[in-house]
């Protein structure tokens, strides 16, 4: 297959992003990789057709085997992931890639016209992470296993210190807002979307999630364990870029 390299990097933005109406004009001009979970690509929010699947880690992971002139475009559920990937993609010399700007998301509602997707993905994911939530301690949490088996289905968010991550690395799909910081951010997350909170054992996870929960979120739980948890399990786990 021919690829165009230039017509990528001529839509490509500062922000290192193409439109979602791009791809959908121009999928043969590029390598388009979905860098989701398998099991997201079948859950509401679907795939693009003929899409590639290498879920982030191990796109990162075999960045050595691909061909660093090959223009890919990279997809995931709203653009965060696919961003991440396109960082690592680039400081490993590759020339030509982006993110596809507001992920899956923006395909269905741009492109497929599915206007009510959101709302569709965040009940069936609601009630997905509602039916996994157990109460310890009073605290609610939800196992390593099942985040693992579950990853992209509800924010995961690592509330650690930033030293924290650079000894121990992260969890590939986790975003990272410290705790000082997390409570006041969260103010502007939706309350009624799954959300996920983890730390190092499990100790100020809980504690967020109390807080969250009394200032009215609905769907919200701790990851049992935390990162040592995470570990305990044998589960992947991603070094921070210095």
């Amino acid at each position: 297959m021919t690829y165009d390299a230039d017509a990528l990097k001529n839509a490509t933005n500062t922000d290192d992003e193409v439109s979602a109406r791009w791809v959908a004009d121009h999928h043969d001009a590029v390598r388009l990789i979905d860098v989701r979970e398998p099991h997201e690509l079948t859950g509401p929010l679907g795939a693009v057709d003929g899409v590639e699947n290498i879920p982030l880690l191990q796109l990162v992971g075999r960045a050595s085997t691909l061909e660093p002139s090959e223009p890919l475009v990279l997809i995931c559920r709203s653009g965060r992931r696919s961003s991440e990937a396109v960082d690592a993609l680039k400081r490993a010399g590759f020339e030509a890639v982006a993110s596809v700007e507001g992920g899956m998301l923006a395909y269905d509602t741009v492109v497929l016209g599915k206007d009510g997707i959101l709302a569709e993905e965040k009940t069936a994911n609601t009630s997905n992470l509602d039916e996994a939530v157990y109460n310890h301690n009073g605290v609610a949490e939800v196992s390593a296993t099942w985040v693992a088996e579950n990853v992209g289905r509800f924010r995961l968010v690592d509330v650690r210190e930033p030293h924290e991550l650079d000894r121990t690395g992260k969890v590939p799909q986790a975003e990272h807002i410290p705790l000082q910081t997390f409570l006041a951010q969260a103010q502007a997350f939706d309350r009624e979307a799954p959300l996920v909170v983890m730390c190092a054992s499990g100790g100020r996870s809980g504690r967020a999630v109390a807080m969250l929960q009394g200032a009215g979120f609905k769907s919200v739980a701790s990851l049992e364990g935390g990162m040592f948890g995470w570990q305990a399990y044998g589960l992947p786990i991603i070094r921070v870029a210095a």
